[in-house]
């Protein structure tokens, strides 16, 4: 019993040791941020409320147990930003006739780490299809500024900027992320994937649409 017990256990230690391998990968994808965050500059009648405009970079590393189960980290980055400027007219200064004109602008930075079992079922060789719901660790950092552009009217290479108000925040969330996607094989190690993804926490909430690469070693 003892020698068909010590079988059972090498034969599936082996059987997971052939399916386990870690994996690397790049994620690019487009969405919308809902957040608590809004530059106000009441004196100007001016608000502005940061939104995506240059989409969502990550990239992950994860660990295959078996064909079911994995454990994946990430790192995601982005940037929102809005911005408004009024065109003031002409000044006179010292060495001659400036355009003047006053801009708003206000920018929430994104850094992103993420842990998540991740669970696979293939479809077939090619297809799979993948879930993972994790914890998010998000370092922000907000900031808004107001600053007086003049530049020269003869001549536009000569120009100069006042600023006026400058203000920065950081501060940092817990949260949670979940994810459902599909993968396709493209080589027996390399695949090409497309998920639906949604975090959370108490600052703000990201919903995209992400395309993606991986390799498995």
């Amino acid at each position: 019993m003892n020698k068909t017990l010590i079988s059972f256990l090498l034969a599936s230690a082996f059987s997971s040791a052939a399916v386990a391998s870690p994996y690397l990968g790049l994620e690019y994808g487009y969405g919308t941020t809902n957040h608590d965050y809004n530059a106000n500059f009441a004196s100007d009648n001016v608000a502005l409320d940061p939104s995506n405009e240059e989409g969502v970079f990550g990239a992950f590393a994860g660990y295959s147990f078996n064909e079911k189960w994995a454990i994946e980290f990430g790192y995601n980055q982005y940037e929102l930003d809005d911005g408004h400027s009024q065109y003031n007219g002409t000044v006179p200064l010292p060495d001659g006739e400036y355009h003047q004109e006053t801009e708003w602008d206000a920018s929430v930075k994104a850094k992103q780490f993420t842990i998540a079992p991740v669970y696979t079922h293939a479809f077939n060789d090619k297809w799979t299809m993948k879930v993972k719901a994790g914890l998010t660790y998000t370092q922000y950092t907000t900031s808004q500024s107001k600053e007086e552009e003049f530049e020269l009217v003869t001549n536009d290479d000569n120009e100069f900027t006042n600023t006026l108000v400058h203000e920065k925040k950081d501060f940092n969330e817990v949260g949670g992320v979940v994810a459902v996607g599909a993968e396709y094989a493209i080589l027996p190690q390399l695949t090409l994937g497309a998920n639906a993804k949604y975090q959370l926490d108490r600052f703000a909430n990201t919903a995209s649409l992400n395309v993606s690469t991986t390799y498995y070693f």
